[in-house]
């Protein structure tokens, strides 16, 4: 820190960059600024700046120039202490995370096509950033066995919708699904599997468990005759094999959610 480099291929509507650090105990304050070059006299598409002491200040730099600023809240981030800052983009705007919380939603004043290069600066340790891929699909490596346990831990954003984990015997869309796991918001959680290209019965599992706006932590824990469902420790689910569990080669996630 300071940090500067290139954002691959720009930003898109969708995109999610994930960002785990410590704030020092001295700190005064930090930046990260997502910007359309490398240089210090290139504009920012968006400033956050979180001030110890004060709140959490935001802006856009145009033409050389600093223009109107947002205040957002003023003790989302806590000196000596670890952190997780979630930046959602969305087509009008970006929605700010810290620890799963939803501090606040920053309208774009400069197109998201312009973006190229994310900068980072001021009093903050930085472990690790990167963007997230939603949809993922990916192999599970020796594929899944009976006592295997998968931890999931994310975030819902505010405006979420639904999402799905899929547990699958291949990579394509057409490929079997041994089990759909789907909380839809404002209903319940959906289970079935997709099988010779055809949705099976459907089963409804509780009220959705998961909270617009928050953090999670889901464990799926692969029973020799079922999977158990856990959300933030708490057993939800269970939920009956129809397809071997020998078939399972690959994950896949998707939706309005951010792991």
């Amino acid at each position: 820190i300071p940090y500067v480099g290139p954002i691959p291929g720009g930003i898109k509507p969708g995109m999610r960059l994930h960002v785990v650090g410590t704030v020092p105990a001295n700190a005064q304050q930090f930046q990260i600024n997502f910007k359309t070059g490398v240089k210090d006299s290139d504009d920012v598409a968006f400033h956050f700046n979180p001030r110890f002491g004060q709140c959490v200040y935001m802006n856009i730099f145009r033409k050389g120039a600093w223009q109107k600023e947002e205040l957002g809240p003023d003790k989302p981030f806590v000196k000596g202490s670890p952190f997780k800052l979630l930046f959602i983009i969305n087509k009008d705007n970006y929605e700010v995370h810290v620890n799963g919380s939803h501090i606040y939603t920053f309208s774009h004043r400069i197109p998201l096509e312009s973006v190229t290069t994310l900068a980072i600066l001021g009093d903050v340790l930085i472990f690790w950033l990167g963007f997230e891929k939603i949809p993922y699909a990916g192999p599970i490596t020796g594929g899944i066995k009976s006592g295997m346990r998968l931890h999931v831990e994310g975030a819902v954003p505010a405006n979420a919708q639904q999402f799905q984990i899929n547990f699958k015997t291949g990579v394509k869309d057409s490929d079997d699904v041994a089990f759909h796991f789907n909380p839809r918001f404002g209903q319940c959680v959906y289970m079935n599997i997709f099988r010779k290209g055809a949705w099976q019965k459907e089963e409804l599992g509780p009220v959705t468990p998961f909270v617009k706006g928050s953090n999670f932590k889901l464990l799926f824990i692969i029973n020799k005759d079922n999977y158990e469902v856990y959300v933030n420790g708490f057993k939800q689910c269970t939920f009956k094999h129809r397809i071997p569990l020998e078939k399972i080669s690959t994950l896949n996630i998707r939706g309005n959610v951010s792991i």
